[in-house]
């Protein structure tokens, strides 16, 4: 009985090697997605939280407990005033089971942000109010996009497991 040849099982691990390390490089990226980078947080003030769209969104997580959905709300800026457009962004958490689902949702959502779309991980979970020590996440576009302040926004994404 003959088998799998060393050479192809060679050639299999190394190819896994690979593209595990172009992985993590980030050599391969979801081509739908806009290319970004997250670039920390940012004091919200009481006067700068107006500056923020309310983007609406309904979210849908399966666990071994059943299926949860519920709607919730982030708050997104766009600012172009650098040389790059910056996004920043906040979801405000009560603690309770929902928010945190929320909150876990957003992580492998994405933001449509009029005609392309950004990873939504970089909008932070906050239990904090404007001019509380609210910190929002920032994400910085690094391509050719340079959507304007009132670009329309949406969230969109498939149910996740908790």
């Amino acid at each position: 009985m003959t088998g799998i040849p060393r050479w192809v099982i060679l050639l299999m691990g190394l190819a896994l090697v690979a593209f595990g390390f172009a992985a993590h490089m980030g050599w391969i990226r979801d081509p739908s997605l806009a290319k970004s980078d997250y670039v920390g947080t940012i004091d919200v003030s009481a006067e700068d939280a107006k500056l923020y769209r309310a983007v609406p969104f309904e979210w849908r997580v399966n666990s071994r407990a059943g299926a949860f959905k519920g709607d919730d709300t982030a708050y997104v800026r766009i600012d172009t005033s650098g040389e790059r457009p910056t996004l920043c962004g906040w979801l405000r958490i009560d603690g309770t089971g929902n928010a945190i689902r929320a909150a876990r949702w957003l992580s492998e959502a994405r933001l449509v942000v009029g005609s392309f779309k950004v990873t939504a991980l970089f909008i932070a979970p906050v239990e904090k109010s404007p001019g509380g020590g609210l910190n929002a996440g920032c994400l910085r576009l690094d391509g050719d996009e340079r959507p304007a302040q009132d670009t329309p926004l949406a969230l969109e994404g498939s149910p996740v497991q908790e």
